[in-house]
């Protein structure tokens, strides 16, 4: 009987010597992703710059046309307006369209008294604002 047990011993220990994998000892761990809020930082950035191109797009397609610019910006806003209502919830739309206003008048009112200063716009105290 102890011959049979060596027998299958030695069956078993050849069959797992193929099995076994061996470990590299030069293993390192390679993490291709960055730290989160940087990676937050590079796609804000990314939609920033592809709203940046966006708006040259349609400022080229908008010469085009011999309607005014007002209305031609009136379709455009609306339409993006109202996808941005619909795939969006209401909280987030309500900050980005109030934001965006805030600092769309603020940065044209800059431009106002940096570009035209004939105009002689200063800014109010109590509103901080030139209009």
């Amino acid at each position: 009987m102890s011959e049979v047990k060596s027998k299958k011993v030695k069956k078993g220990a050849k069959n797992n010597k193929n099995k076994v994998v061996p470990f590299k000892r030069d293993l390192r761990l390679v993490s291709s992703t960055a730290n989160p809020v940087d990676f937050e930082q590079l796609e804000r950035d990314k939609v920033n710059q592809y709203g940046r191109d966006l708006a040259k797009d349609i400022g080229e397609y908008a010469k085009q046309f011999r309607m005014s610019p007002g209305f031609f910006y009136y379709f455009i806003l609306f339409h993006i307006k109202q996808a941005a209502i619909f795939d969006s919830n209401y909280a987030e739309y309500k900050n980005a369209n109030d934001y965006s206003t805030k600092e769309i008048a603020k940065n044209h009112a800059n431009m106002l008294v940096e570009e035209f200063p004939e105009l002689e716009l200063e800014k109010k105290k109590e509103t901080d604002t030139v209009h």
